[in-house]
């Protein structure tokens, strides 16, 4: 966790010192990235960085953990988690990253490497919090569909839970692959034809374990 120095930054200079240390993480690696060259990107002293962070991998470990909240930040103000149906949520999400290619292809391209497993033993340590969290919430989901009768009840929660997450990992793949293709800088075209990929995934998940 950052140091009460580092809270006490106002907003924008903490975005601009994890922001900086995204980019360096991303381009090097976490081995090659360098805390001098993120307090330089970011416009602090290197001497602060340590004020900040006790050391590389706890500042590692926070952009990961700030990526990622920023992401269920953006996907909530879109169509609010609470209460939500599972095939929403899928929507919501893959919807989410599409926007968020236009707007933020540095973040998505390090949850890439995260997911990717691009940092080794960073990658679980970093992420096994979050995704036993997400977990959850989508056995939440899962279960609050069967109550309503939107989801069948002849298969075990955790299965489906699985299937969910088989198809939106591999939708997410594809939408990373597509993007990078055109170097993030998708035309309305590529979009509408991703749209029209998504809502047929969005059926194929129903035909599979709706109601």
């Amino acid at each position: 966790m950052p140091t009460r120095t580092f809270k006490r930054l106002d907003e924008e200079k903490q975005e601009r010192v994890l922001r900086s240390a995204i980019r360096e993480f991303h381009e090097c690696g976490f081995e090659k990235a360098k805390m001098e060259v993120i307090a330089q990107n970011a416009e602090v002293a290197k001497g602060s960085m340590y004020q900040y962070f006790s050391d590389k991998k706890e500042l590692f470990l926070y952009c990961a953990s700030w990526t990622l909240e920023y992401f269920m930040k953006d996907i909530d103000t879109q169509t609010p988690l609470k209460n939500i149906d599972i095939f929403d949520y899928f929507l919501s999400g893959v919807r989410g990253q599409i926007e968020l290619i236009k707007r933020e292809p540095l973040l998505l391209m390090f949850m890439q490497d995260l997911t990717s497993g691009k940092f080794g033993e960073l990658t679980k340590e970093s992420m096994d919090g979050l995704w036993r969290i997400g977990d959850e919430y989508m056995l939440e989901l899962v279960s609050t569909g069967k109550k309503k009768g939107t989801i069948r009840d002849d298969v075990d929660d955790f299965l489906l839970v699985l299937f969910v997450k088989g198809a939106t990992s591999k939708i997410n793949e594809h939408l990373f692959k597509e993007a990078e293709k055109c170097g993030f800088n998708m035309d309305d075209l590529q979009y509408a034809k991703i749209e029209e990929s998504l809502n047929r995934m969005v059926l194929l998940l129903k035909q599979g374990m709706g109601r």
